[in-house]
């Protein structure tokens, strides 16, 4: 059978320690432009590592600008904020969690003087190219959005959570520096891990998943099963800190084209419905959509649990999600974070949009999403 298809992948990526401050960060910049904006969270401007960063590429003849504040659950009104700040910029040096980057990704679209809404409604298509170059450098080990074209945003009034994409919004560079990560706090760790590990498993098991995203997602899920325990237990351990940001970023190339499955067609619905940690739902969910899924990945379990036992690896999956909950004292059930059953009906309705839903190994209805909330509630 003829292999066909396409990986699009960042330019240019480091994975080095200490490399936001020694001057590698300033350099690429550099040739990418010299009005670059910083976009960022309010903890790291207030931690002063934002400060010293833009001392950095400052120091190195740039005109840097700072646009700090974007929340853990961005909004199109922050989008629009960090398009504002953009104008008049040249690039886009995206520091932070998923969120942020997220949020860089659209401030780098600011040349097309497009509203964002026209994009999370489908009503404007992301151009493919043409948008500002964004270098990514991100501080946690989750969504793996410095290496997508992607972001995840909510209309509040509404109270839709979606995506929209296009390649304008992929990042131009990446910087994977495992020492401006140590200060991420632990159920940050653990949430954001968790999102990491199950965007894994969905690449390697999504029904677009090829010969390279396989590589990738499946080297991605055993780091991060070692890693992430360690990063839990060891805040300062920088070898495992390293190992989820790589592990991250392996699994966000491979989704990029693989796409994703059920976990994430019913994360968003619920993550606009109670305002909870994305990687937090997405461990919660990923036991009850494994065994819905378990008859129709063939052995992919089993390889991910490194058993040859049939259902083993389903079960093995169902575990160590639910271990890191526990480990973190984190909710283990949906009806933990205040969601009603009447809600369930309307959540499932709502994943059946999803690209990712659609992408799941095994095909979901109304019926088989609404069943796999009920066991995850």
């Amino acid at each position: 059978m003829a292999i066909d298809f396409t990986q699009v992948t960042p330019g240019w990526l480091t994975c080095r320690r200490g490399g936001a401050l020694d001057g590698t960060l300033a350099e690429r910049c550099r040739i990418l432009g010299r009005r670059p904006l910083i976009a960022c969270g309010r903890a790291l401007a207030d931690s002063g590592m934002i400060a010293r960063i833009a001392a950095g590429l400052t120091d190195s003849g740039l005109d840097v600008a700072v646009h700090a504040g974007i929340p853990a659950e961005p909004t199109l009104d922050d989008c629009r904020r960090a398009l504002a700040a953009a104008t008049g910029r040249d690039s886009v040096v995206a520091i932070g969690g998923g969120s942020v980057l997220d949020v860089a990704k659209v401030a780098a679209l600011a040349p097309f003087l497009v509203d964002p809404g026209q994009w999370f409604d489908a009503v404007a298509k992301v151009p493919d190219a043409g948008g500002l170059p964004i270098v990514a450098v991100p501080t946690t080990a989750g969504t793996g959005s410095e290496a997508t074209w992607v972001g995840v945003f909510t209309e509040p009034a509404t109270r839709r959570k979606a995506s929209f994409r296009g390649g304008a919004m992929l990042p131009n560079s990446v910087l994977l520096d495992a020492l401006i990560s140590v200060s991420c706090p632990m159920h940050t760790t653990a949430w954001s891990g968790l999102d990491a590990w199950v965007q894994a498993v969905e690449a390697y098991t999504s029904r677009g998943a090829n010969p390279l995203t396989d590589a990738l997602a499946l080297d991605a899920a055993v780091r991060i099963r070692t890693a992430l325990p360690k990063a839990i237990d060891s805040p300062s351990d920088l070898d495992a800190r390293e190992t989820m940001l790589l592990a991250s970023c392996m699994a966000g190339i491979a989704l990029n084209t693989s796409r994703l499955g059920l976990v994430h067609g019913l994360a968003h619905p619920i993550g606009a419905a109670t305002g909870r940690a994305h990687g937090l739902l997405c461990g919660m969910l990923m036991p009850a959509v494994a065994a819905f899924n378990a008859e129709h990945v063939g052995d992919r379990y089993e390889i991910l649990a490194c058993s040859d036992k049939v259902r083993e690896g389903a079960e093995s999956i169902r575990k160590f999600a639910v271990d890191i909950l526990v480990q973190t004292g984190s909710p283990t059930r949906l009806r933990d974070l205040g969601l009603t059953r009447s809600e369930l009906p309307r959540l499932a309705e709502e994943s059946l949009s999803s690209g990712s839903t659609a992408a799941n190994p095994r095909a979901v209805d109304r019926e088989g999403a609404l069943s796999v909330l009920e066991a995850a509630w």
